[in-house]
């Protein structure tokens, strides 16, 4: 794992799958430098996709998946962008905000305004925010 300055770190769960990745990064992005001026670090899973795509790595699903369930174990909280207005499946970040639950994270979710809220969401999450700049706001607040 990449060695970070600081003790505490956030876990940027949401789409990857099935959607171009500048949607797939461009939150992830935006949350990384807000929560950067506070010092506090990211874990951002789009970091591994480059080399599942080489088709050189051998059982890469596998490795993808334990290592971002080591990130999830790893971080303070789980910033999860469930937001209806990202595309993709979702399947993988539903499944990362139920293994953060099991860990007993704190998982701060963001939907889109006036998003339905599945009811295994709303009893997952510790906070839900409409916007990356509101959850970042919350994330900060653990981190005191």
């Amino acid at each position: 794992m990449k060695h970070f300055p600081h003790n505490q770190h956030v876990y940027l769960a949401g789409s990857i799958e099935g959607i171009p990745w500048s949607e797939a990064t461009e939150w992830r992005i935006q949350a990384t430098e807000q929560l950067s001026r506070y010092e506090i670090d990211c874990l951002d899973p789009c970091r591994r996709v480059a080399f599942e795509k080489s088709g050189e790595v051998r059982h890469a699903d596998a490795r993808i998946f334990k290592a971002d369930l080591q990130d999830i174990a790893f971080s303070t909280v789980v910033l999860a962008n469930l937001s209806e207005n990202i595309g993709g499946k979702k399947w993988g970040t539903v499944a990362e905000v139920a293994h953060a639950h099991t860990k007993n994270k704190i998982i701060i979710v963001i939907l889109a305004p006036g998003q339905w809220v599945h009811p295994f969401i709303s009893q997952y999450a510790t906070e839900i925010h409409y916007s990356v700049e509101e959850a970042c706001k919350a994330v900060k607040e653990y981190f005191l």
